[in-house]
């Protein structure tokens, strides 16, 4: 089981979508855990409903622009994104589906010095 669960993956995804989208309406959203034999993480599928008057051009904007974008997520990463645009009554809807990846927790490893006891080194 991840330590990231999905509904906390899709909150970072949301809130780092916000800094390169604007203002938005989640009128869908679907997360659910993933994992592979070397990651854990989630899957995201959202729709967007872009808010604005600049909103078309904004999705567009966003379409060309958010595969390349580095997210700053806390706890993770973005390794995959796909984007769609629709119109649902002239405004544009922002179709996403999303893998989020849990970075990996460093471990401190402390080396620990190997000494032998004085009855050890009397037997010796």
């Amino acid at each position: 089981m991840s330590r990231w669960p999905a509904d906390r993956a899709r909150i970072e995804l949301l809130r780092a979508l916000e800094l390169h989208a604007g203002a938005f309406t989640v009128i869908a959203a679907q997360s659910r855990d993933w994992a592979s034999a070397l990651f854990v993480g989630a899957r995201h599928r959202l729709a967007l409903l872009i808010e604005g008057e600049d909103a078309a051009a904004r999705a567009r904007r966003l379409c060309a622009t958010l595969p390349e974008t580095e997210f700053d997520l806390r706890g993770g990463f973005v390794a995959d994104i796909q984007l769609i645009v629709t119109l649902v009554d002239d405004r544009p809807v922002l179709g996403i589906d999303a893998l989020t990846i849990e970075e990996a927790e460093t471990l401190a490893i402390r080396p620990r010095a190997i000494g032998f006891s004085r009855d050890a080194r009397r037997a010796g």
